[in-house]
């Protein structure tokens, strides 16, 4: 059985309820400027994990990392000039970057132990959660191969039993655009609610080609 929270009743509560539960090692699902998420404390392997599992979803494809700051977000990365325009000019907002991961972390997110996929989300209850337990391991609330459901009692049908669901009402976003910015080669991994004309326009320059 889920445990359901309602965000508008009682924020304060949300938060305080969502932190204890990750900090215990369970997940937790919740609302997003985007769509609706499933969070696990990154270093914590087998919460991670359970994120996979549940989502019927093979550990190839990382987790992004949403953060409360831009600061938090530079303590886990290997900064860059173009790290520091994107997260000046999208963040808090949809755009996911995908940089050199700081040698020092002990994360477990899937897919290329190297790397890791950085947000700041333009969302108070993340962003109050973030700073409450600090960066979260996170991904869409939907079985693998299946849209994300706007509503969070959907999203917990397909992800199973003994989830705590912050039911925040209806998440319409479309999915943060994710920029990959490895390898001298900055390119658009998945367009989503930014365009490649927002970030040209902002002076990122694209790889061709």
């Amino acid at each position: 059985m889920n445990y359901f929270l309602d965000l508008d009743s009682d924020f304060e509560l949300a938060v305080s309820e969502a932190s204890q539960v990750l900090k215990e090692g369970r997940l937790v699902l919740f609302p997003t400027d985007t769509v609706y998420g499933v969070a696990a404390i990154p270093t914590n392997k087998s919460a991670v994990e359970e994120i996979f599992q549940r989502k019927n979803r093979l550990d190839d494809q990382a987790c992004a990392v949403l953060v409360s700051e831009a600061s938090q977000a530079s303590e886990l990365v290997v900064s860059s000039a173009e790290f520091e325009l994107l997260s000046q000019k999208f963040w808090p907002g949809p755009l996911t970057v995908v940089i050199e991961r700081a040698k020092h972390l002990d994360y477990f997110l899937g897919g290329d132990e190297s790397s890791i996929g950085v947000r700041r989300p333009d969302h108070d209850f993340v962003r109050s959660l973030t700073e409450v337990v600090g960066p979260l391991a996170v991904t869409s609330a939907n079985r693998s191969g299946i849209e994300t459901p706007e509503n969070a009692k959907e999203a917990a049908e397909q992800l199973g039993e003994n989830l705590l669901v912050v039911d925040g009402g209806k998440c319409k976003g479309k999915p943060s655009t994710v920029v990959n910015l490895l390898a001298n080669k900055t390119e658009i991994l998945r367009e989503g609610a930014l365009g490649s004309e927002d970030l040209i326009a902002a002076g990122l320059r694209l790889h061709e080609g």
